[in-house]
């Protein structure tokens, strides 16, 4: 079935569905010139022709005023005076429709999906039927629907999929997406685009992404239509006035892409060098993924120099590189790097100070990376990474809880950002940072990074390295940590340091990652450790709607190839499982 029949058969579902003379109708407008495009910027009043005319003439109508054009100097037509427009719900004849609202399908972090096909959207609130998320290639039951209680437009949307017996309706958006984000939500909503939120999963359907800016935005299902009928030479002209009132911008899209711990180092290292191509480990979809982010974050946990050799596939923690590993970071498009991590003063067969450290600053900037978590001096490592994307300003900050007790910057020496105000206690207790409990752990230091960065840019990511290895579920150090960072007005908080998969969750507006897994590194002890997801991070202007998160695993010690069946759904339940073991915030 074409998108058009598709579009026709939406059409008259809703049609001869029991709306209760509701003046919203969905449905699909293939106008190309009524479109906002990608990345439009909804107009000002001031920007705009005047609605009455040169001669004076005041445009009049009928029918009901959109919200958008009260205060423009439209009146109404009385039965002395003719319409020159009249305002319609809908595609009628005569009328020039419009779109006025989208609507986007969105579902939980839990369900595991974030693109269906329109057959598999219908069957999941299909009455009677017994489609769920699994069958759709995710995880949990069938779903029920989930309406803001007044929005006839969402709920129309639940209606012509057959779902309005089973539909929960709520008074806020705050209600809606609180509950998708419970643990194990089974729901399905219908929200507008200006009302996404990282709790609830923008879905694709039938390859059109319109969250995420792909796809073909005229052949998207889910619209609020109105039609506007010119009457008179005076309603002709105030038309195209009033359509740029009325047509519902979309927004400038913005990817953010982050990956887990980077190490081409030792077996992962050898591997790379006996393919004879430095780029292989991401050459491929992975990496090309990577590249077409909009902004690309890593994480690298180990040196990268030319001061000694490194080690090859022998047993040891000293996980340095050779300069040619740099091919891969820059085929993949990284733009910023964290090396607030435990392994970055490593330097090969001999110790070296800070000098490998210190060449693996100089070697990423070189190259066009920004690098955040380390510097010369406290003040250089402490400093964040601004770039300027689509018109939005992105600060980064770095921040080390695992070895900055040893490695820490001071004012006079290089070293990681500290994310705790002084490592005192923990020096005191003999035992790494991370064992230590989070009532050890100082955060007014960190806390005051992030809300001065926040007073200066648009958004705020924070990369931090904490916790211990080899488990799902963050400690409790780690959770005060990353929580700190979103209270303290992070969009985006990443951790990581377990090398393998932890929870996720939001907390208000902001979305936290505990650890995103090895990307590239060579650890077989278990499978966890080969196994990992990039987090894509949706931003429209400053505001972040949607995450996804894509799994892989490592093939060969060193390739990260994107899951998918059975393994993509194991790596997404370990987040899941993780998430539901999470503290009440």
């Amino acid at each position: 079935m074409t998108w058009a029949a598709r579009a026709r058969y939406f059409w008259l579902g809703l049609a001869s569905a029991s709306l209760g003379g509701s003046l919203v109708f969905l449905g699909l407008v293939l106008l190309q010139t009524l479109d906002a495009p990608s990345g439009a910027i909804a107009a000002a009043p001031g920007d705009l022709p005047p609605l009455a005319q040169p001669d004076g003439h005041l445009v009049r109508f009928s029918g009901a005023l959109p919200p958008v054009l009260e205060g423009t100097g439209l009146l109404v037509a009385t039965a002395n005076s003719a319409p020159d427009l009249s305002f319609l719900p809908g595609d009628v004849p005569g009328g020039v429709p419009v779109v006025t609202r989208y609507l986007v399908p969105v579902a939980p972090l839990s369900a595991g999906v974030d693109s269906l096909s329109m057959a598999q959207l219908t069957s999941l609130l299909a009455p009677g039927g017994v489609a769920t998320w699994e069958s759709a290639g995710g995880i949990g039951g069938r779903p029920r629907g989930v309406v803001l209680a007044g929005d006839a437009a969402a709920s129309a949307a639940i209606e012509a999929l057959g779902g309005a017996g089973s539909a929960v309706t709520v008074p806020t958006y705050d209600d809606l997406f609180a509950l998708l984000a419970k643990p194990g939500a089974d729901y399905l909503a219908f929200v507008p685009l200006g009302e996404l939120r990282p709790a609830g999963i923008a879905l694709a359907i039938d390859g059109v992404d319109l969250a995420r800016g792909t796809g073909e935005t005229a052949e998207w299902p889910f619209v609020e239509l109105i039609s506007v009928v010119p009457h008179t030479a005076a309603g002709r002209d105030a038309l195209p006035a009033v359509m740029a009132r009325l047509a519902a911008p979309l927004p400038r899209v913005t990817r953010v892409v982050a990956t887990g711990d980077i190490l081409q180092s030792r077996c992962t290292l050898a591997q790379i060098r006996a393919t004879g191509d430095w780029s292989a480990a991401l050459r491929g979809p992975v990496g090309e993924y990577l590249a077409a982010a909009d902004l690309a974050l890593g994480s690298l946990d180990g040196s990268i120099q030319d001061i000694n050799p490194p080690y090859l596939c022998v047993p040891g923690t000293n996980l340095s590189s050779p300069p040619e590993v740099m091919a891969a970071l820059t085929l993949a498009g990284f733009d910023g790097m964290t090396v607030a991590t435990n392994h970055v003063f490593d330097c090969g067969i001999e110790y070296c100070g800070s000098r490998a450290f210190l060449q693996t600053l100089d070697r990423l900037r070189a190259a066009g990376i920004q690098t955040v978590g380390g510097g010369r001096d406290l003040s250089e490592a402490m400093a964040p990474a601004v770039f300027e994307v689509n018109g939005v300003r992105f600060g980064v900050l770095g921040f080390d809880d695992v070895a900055a007790m040893d490695l820490e910057a001071t004012a006079s020496s290089p070293g990681t950002a500290p994310l705790d105000d002084d490592y005192g206690e923990e020096r005191a207790a003999g035992e790494p940072a991370f064992y230590r409990p989070a009532s050890e752990l100082g955060v007014e230091r960190f806390t005051s990074a992030i809300r001065l960065l926040k007073a200066q840019v648009d958004v705020v990511i924070v990369q931090v390295q904490s916790g211990t290895e080899d488990t799902h579920v963050p400690t409790a150090r780690s959770i005060k940590a990353l929580r700190a960072a979103a209270d303290a007005g992070a969009d985006l908080v990443v951790g990581n340091q377990a090398h393998w998969v932890q929870a996720a969750e939001t907390r208000g507006p902001s979305f936290i990652a505990y650890a995103l897994g090895n990307f590239v590194f060579d650890q077989t002890h278990t499978p966890e450790h080969t196994q990992g997801y990039l987090l894509e991070a949706t931003f429209h202007g400053s505001r972040l709607v949607t995450i996804r998160m894509l799994p892989y695993q490592i093939e060969e010690r060193y390739r990260p190839v994107f899951a998918a069946g059975a393994l993509r759904l194991k790596i997404l339940g370990d987040v899941m499982t993780a998430s539901q073991k999470l503290p009440v915030k």
